[in-house]
């Protein structure tokens, strides 16, 4: 997972074609955490607690998702915007002479927040051939910039999940045929 996740940090607007295979090497060891984790932890608890043991795993796991969100959503904007301000402003000026800071700005926001048929409305954009999709393809160019810091603190994350693991007590000791609870 570490590997898939990590890797990500290659895509651009242009190589999507490679993004496939890390997707799924990404994808196959998400997968390959969240059920044995649950499994071991009700494996190794008391039977009284298996209930609790079960609840906490997914309250744990929901509670590092949102803290994880915030940090990687922080990490995205702080790197979005800069790269935003320079290729779309860039691609407005160079190519459409459009110097207007408010008109830059409202592109950039309508960008940032995925509203982009509101982009043709834009002085410098409307009725100019190329304008919208050259817009646009700016704006995408800095999300791929932006997204490859989120990729390397995921990695970091993941470093640090891999060294912990190394400190995993054995769990053989758990791993015999006692039934908690058996259904007829």
């Amino acid at each position: 997972m570490r590997a898939g996740c990590g890797a990500l940090a290659i895509g651009r607007v242009d190589n999507l074609y490679q993004m496939w295979g890390l997707l799924i090497v990404a994808g196959l060891g998400i997968g390959g955490i969240v059920v044995p984790a649950s499994i071991i932890t009700t494996v190794i608890c008391p039977d009284d607690l298996i209930a609790t043991i079960a609840a906490l795993t997914l309250a744990i796991r929901v509670i590092g998702g949102s803290i994880g969100y915030c940090v990687y959503f922080n990490v995205f904007i702080s790197k979005f915007v800069p790269a935003a301000f320079y290729y779309i402003r860039g691609a407005m000026e160079l190519r459409f002479n459009t110097t207007n800071r408010d008109v830059i700005k409202e592109a950039i926001g309508i960008t940032g927040t995925s509203r982009l048929p509101l982009l043709d409305e834009l002085p410098g954009i409307r009725c100019v051939p190329g304008a919208y999709d050259l817009v646009v393809l700016a704006g995408q160019i800095a999300y791929a910039e932006a997204y490859k810091y989120v990729y390397y603190v995921s990695t970091a994350f993941g470093a640090m999940s891999i060294i912990a693991a190394c400190f995993l007590g054995d769990i053989s000791k758990y791993m015999d045929d006692h039934v908690a609870v058996v259904m007829h």
